[in-house]
């Protein structure tokens, strides 16, 4: 008796199992078809039908602590936790900057060659002194300041133009201003100095030789435009090239070997 009522349970196992999943298979049709309304994750979004099941179906650790298999794309989003920080692109390191006021004694745990707080000695840049600032406590170096860690992705890596100060350019554009100043008033008290020679005429004299030539260009277009019908027979006048092309063989008749 007991072994026919657990196989009549299993059976019955079976079918709902087989009913469940025709029932989910035709829930699935119907939202691809439209019919019926789309899932919904824990974010209220709602979840494309039309996305295959080994991208939808999340990982164990992705469910809640009871185990509830919630439907969710989380898993294939960003992860705030993985997600790299990088600076500032309008940060840059500052150069040369001394910090604070300088020292008049040694200070303990100072650079025993200069005396700043900043580095230590085997990292101090300035000459290695006869006898160092740790026992003679004179002429105690600045702090440096200090520069900021800064983290730059893969554009603010290779930004050619960051850190860069315009102000500091302005510097040449006025010297070039000044020079090109300087040229223009070399050359307009040449010019007035000119005029006053006689070597440059007037504007008026000028005109008088424009309209000169003009009047002169006009003549020779008129003889070249009666050049042209003056063409004689074995020879013909270009007005343009100002050529005259001749033609030897007058006659028609052919060439004698």
């Amino acid at each position: 008796m007991a072994s026919e009522q657990t196989t009549e349970e299993q059976s019955e196992q079976k079918i709902s199992k087989r009913e469940d999943w025709k029932k989910k298979k035709e829930l699935e049709e119907a939202r691809k078809a439209g019919t019926a309304p789309a899932e919904v994750d824990e974010e209220g979004k709602d979840i494309n039908p039309h996305i295959p099941q080994y991208i939808a179906s999340a990982p164990w650790y992705y469910y809640g602590r009871d185990g509830e298999k919630l439907p969710t794309l989380k898993h294939q989003r960003p992860q705030p936790e993985k997600q790299l920080s990088f600076s500032d692109p309008d940060k840059w390191f500052k150069r040369g900057v001394k910090t604070g006021p300088v020292a008049t004694k040694f200070r303990k745990g100072a650079c025993g060659n200069c005396g700043s707080m900043t580095h230590k000695k085997k990292d101090c840049f300035e000459r290695p002194r006869k006898v160092g600032a740790k026992f003679t406590g004179d002429k105690i170096a600045p702090d440096e300041h200090m520069q900021p860690d800064l983290a730059f992705d893969y554009d603010g890596k290779r930004d050619r133009w960051n850190g860069f100060n315009p102000q500091e350019y302005q510097a040449v554009i006025d010297e070039y201003s000044k020079v090109e100043m300087a040229k223009r008033q070399l050359k307009e008290q040449k010019m007035t100095e000119d005029l006053l020679a006689g070597k440059i005429r007037r504007d008026e004299d000028l005109e008088e030789d424009s309209m000169r030539r003009e009047g002169d260009s006009d003549e020779e277009d008129d003889e070249d435009k009666y050049a042209d019908n003056i063409d004689m027979a074995g020879q013909k006048f270009d007005s343009k090239r100002r050529i005259t092309v001749r033609n030897l063989r007058i006659r028609e008749d052919t060439a004698k070997v």
